[in-house]
């Protein structure tokens, strides 16, 4: 959830907060809903058209609210563990897991990568690549990261069927060999 839709959520939380406390205190004091109801109707509808205008967006604002987290609940329910492609025979799921393995396998086969870790993001129409590499000392490092990201991106999308968006290399650390024993 974006930052947006957070500060979305809270105000909408603490309009609900506000209404279940007035609710509840009209549930325990019933002619306090006569108060409130008269104060708004003297005071904020017949008070002149401004009044009213606000009072209108501010249930405007809260019936937005309401569809757009409908519809964003209904939308987040996707499973965001797996990618799923349909055939004419059924659907079929592949975990974003075996995606990183494939990714693995297909990094950790060119010469000049010691070690890799990758991490794989579901998006609307593929997935993202992440490779964290450790490559050996005498290697071209950009040569080597354009090869990781062609190897990935075609492994993936031949083993899977399932679009590669982007393949982002990160070299974390170079490989120098085995450090000496001091005895």
């Amino acid at each position: 959830m974006n930052l947006f839709f957070r500060v979305l959520l809270t105000i909408y939380a603490i309009i609900l907060a506000v209404i279940s406390v007035l609710s509840m205190i009209v549930t325990i004091k019933p002619d306090v809903f006569l108060d409130i109801s008269s104060y708004m109707y003297y005071n904020i509808l017949t008070a002149g058209r401004g009044a009213s205008f606000a009072m209108f967006f501010l249930s405007l604002v809260i019936f937005g609210l309401n569809i757009t987290y409908l519809f964003s609940g209904i939308r987040m329910s996707k499973d965001k563990k797996g990618v799923s492609k349909y055939t004419n025979i059924g659907e079929i799921k592949i975990s974003l897991n075996s995606i990183e393995n494939i990714a693995l396998n297909a990094s950790r086969r060119l010469n000049g990568v010691k070690d890799t870790k990758a991490h794989v993001s579901k998006s609307e129409d593929g997935v993202s690549v992440t490779i964290k590499a450790v490559v050996l000392a005498d290697i071209n490092i950009p040569d080597v990261s354009s090869d990781i990201q062609v190897k990935v991106k075609n492994s993936i999308e031949s083993a899977t069927g399932v679009r590669v968006n982007d393949v982002k290399v990160m070299v974390e650390n170079i490989y120098a060999g085995y450090k000496p024993r001091l005895e």
